[in-house]
């Protein structure tokens, strides 16, 4: 079983203590041992030395044959005298020493007086010494146990707090879910591991409620962004069932039904892909394309629904070529006229033009809608951007289309601009690099 942290980390500061107290606690003792024979081996040498003074002091050449007296006279009154011991240079000892004790410390000396050598020995008892280091010892021993207590209970009580705004990120993380990932985790101001890691945790849940709310608005919108191309198809279906027709344009009405359906399904697909996260890179093949038909091609199809929605709808083509693909041209500019089409009032109106230019084609896409705020402009070809996102939803935008629409326009070596002015209505220009027709494959 895994202990807690906390726990874990107390456990580990009693441990170092109670190692740093030992080594601590020995090293005292060894120090205070060793500076105690110190200082007992200074007073042996001390009192070798008294002996010497004396002797000289208190003798001379008259009255040298009674230095064993005069050692003795002197050990006697010193203390531990009697474990002084002197010979002379044959070694016969002229002051016998007492049995030391078992513990002392023992120091030597040599000299010369009236032109004989001595050699002196004092020694010393350790009791004193190994009292004092008992005395230290124990107080270190019933000391010690104390200490790693309250060590213990400190360094507990610290590491609670230390972890304490781990235990709050707990119970915040706890508490978000998917039905609100707007929470954040508390981020203590001491600027440290923990608030770095609550600020990574904070970003990351910012990062999950944009992905999160993304996923929202697809699965609330996708549908929406499939209606211009169902209501297209319905349409076809209608006007074909009013009345009987011939069979050629039933053909031609069956035609427009699986061109509809193909799109469809290649908006399904972008669409999916987009929901894995991404607007999927587009790829075309391109011919020579008469792009006036496309249009007018495209605007026979549009027009039943901007007639549903009493909307004035007029093209204005010319028979100009370019090297496009046509699905890819057709599909941007059903997004530029069923985003005209949502955002113009009945009664209004939608119109596409074209334009010549030296190098390149300009269709010109323009409406009487409610238009597109000047400060908002910059950002509406951004994938799931949405200038009003209550008033998007009404109409079923997705934030997807634009985005879409300006990177065919690139992948065709064009460019694709807005201008608008609010209540006026808007004006996108999709400008396409020209070519010359090639007859045969021009569509």
């Amino acid at each position: 079983m895994t202990l807690p942290i906390r726990l874990r980390l107390t456990l580990t500061y009693s441990g170092l203590l109670f190692l740093a107290l030992a080594l601590s606690g020995g090293g005292v003792m060894t120090l205070l041992r060793y500076r105690l024979n110190m200082r007992l081996d200074a007073a042996l040498d001390h009192r070798l030395m008294g002996v010497e003074n004396f002797l000289i002091r208190e003798t001379d050449a008259a009255t040298k044959d009674r230095l064993p007296g005069e050692m003795a006279e002197y050990a006697s009154t010193q203390p531990e005298g009697h474990l002084i011991e002197v010979q002379d240079s044959s070694g016969k000892i002229l002051l016998k020493s007492d049995s030391a004790p078992y513990a002392s410390r023992s120091r030597d000396r040599s000299f010369s007086i009236y032109g004989k050598n001595y050699r002196t020995r004092a020694s010393g008892s350790l009791e004193t010494v190994e009292e004092s280091v008992e005395e230290i010892g124990f107080l270190l021993l019933w000391s010690s146990p104390l200490l790693l207590a309250l060590i213990g209970f400190s360094g507990y009580w610290i590491s609670s707090r230390s972890l304490r705004p781990v235990d709050e990120m707990t119970v915040a993380a706890r508490s978000i879910g998917g039905s609100d990932l707007s929470a954040r985790l508390p981020v203590p101001g001491s600027r440290d591991e923990i608030s770095r890691l609550a600020a990574a945790w904070n970003e990351m849940l910012a990062r999950l409620e944009e992905s999160f709310s993304r996923m929202q608005r697809f699965t609330a919108d996708a549908a929406h962004e499939l209606r211009t191309p169902l209501a297209a198809l319905r349409t076809t279906a209608d006007l074909s069932l009013r009345r009987s027709r011939e069979n050629e344009e039933y053909r031609q009405a069956l035609q427009q039904v699986v061109e509809i359906s193909d799109r469809m399904q290649s908006l399904v697909e972008t669409l999916l892909a987009t929901a894995r996260g991404h607007v999927p890179d587009i790829t075309f093949e391109k011919t020579p394309v008469n792009v006036g038909n496309l249009i007018e091609d495209l605007a026979a199809e549009m027009l039943p629904l901007m007639d549903d929605r009493r909307l004035t709808f007029e093209t204005k083509t010319k028979p100009l070529f370019a090297e496009i693909d046509s699905g890819g041209i057709r599909r941007a500019l059903a997004i530029l006229l069923d985003n005209a089409m949502k955002y113009t009032l009945a009664e209004g109106s939608v119109r596409v033009e074209m334009a010549d230019h030296d190098s390149y084609i300009e269709i010109r896409v323009s409406d009487t809608g409610s238009g597109i705020p000047e400060s908002e402009l910059p950002r509406i070809f951004e994938r799931f951007y949405r200038v009003d996102p209550s008033r998007d939803r009404l109409t079923g935008g997705y934030g997807l289309g634009l985005a879409i629409a300006r990177q065919i326009a690139q992948t065709h070596h064009g460019e694709l601009s807005a201008s608008s002015l609010v209540g006026k209505g808007s004006i996108f220009l999709l400008s396409l690099p020209k070519s010359q027709p090639a007859h045969g494959r021009a569509k």
